[in-house]
């Protein structure tokens, strides 16, 4: 489902859910200097748990079968006078408290802990990722790729 309003673009995807008592929104011709792309899109298959925080001012990308679980995460896009797109990829699990800065990421297959502080693009796939700020702790075990595989919903065809 795509809505636009005023140049603004939300995009959820197929089987994706945003739970309740979430904020999600952008500020309408925000003052900053650089050129902003005001587009929220939630993939397939992924979830946006209760009570976070998500600022489009600019773009905010979740990939496929993504949890932004638990409580109290804020993802912003703008600071003062600029702004810096986020994303975050497929198949991560991201719990609460969690803060992501303009120009933050998340890459796909990773966990992060509870109170991570995201101030940059991490990379590396298969990874635990903690602290402030936020690093690869180290690689998923094997045996702990359940924990990212996992369906989001039971609903949830296999090819999504």
């Amino acid at each position: 489902m795509n809505i636009i309003r005023g140049g603004d673009e939300v995009s959820l995807g197929r089987y994706s859910e945003i739970i309740r008592s979430n904020e999600i929104n952008s500020i309408p011709e925000p003052d900053v200097v650089n050129r902003i792309d005001p587009r929220f899109s939630l993939g397939d298959g992924s979830i946006i748990t209760t009570g976070h925080k998500i600022d489009f001012t600019d773009r905010v990308e979740i990939g496929r079968r993504t949890i932004l679980g638990g409580r109290n995460s804020s993802l912003w896009t703008h600071n003062r006078q600029r702004t810096q797109p986020i994303y975050i990829g497929s198949f991560s699990y991201i719990g609460s408290e969690i803060r992501v800065a303009p120009g933050g990421g998340i890459p796909s297959r990773c966990v992060v802990g509870i109170g991570a502080v995201i101030t940059e693009q991490l990379r590396g796939e298969d990874c635990l990722i903690a602290g402030v700020p936020a690093k690869l702790v180290k690689q998923l075990d094997p045996e702990d790729s359940f924990l990212i595989e996992y369906k989001t919903r039971p609903d949830l065809p296999d090819n999504v």
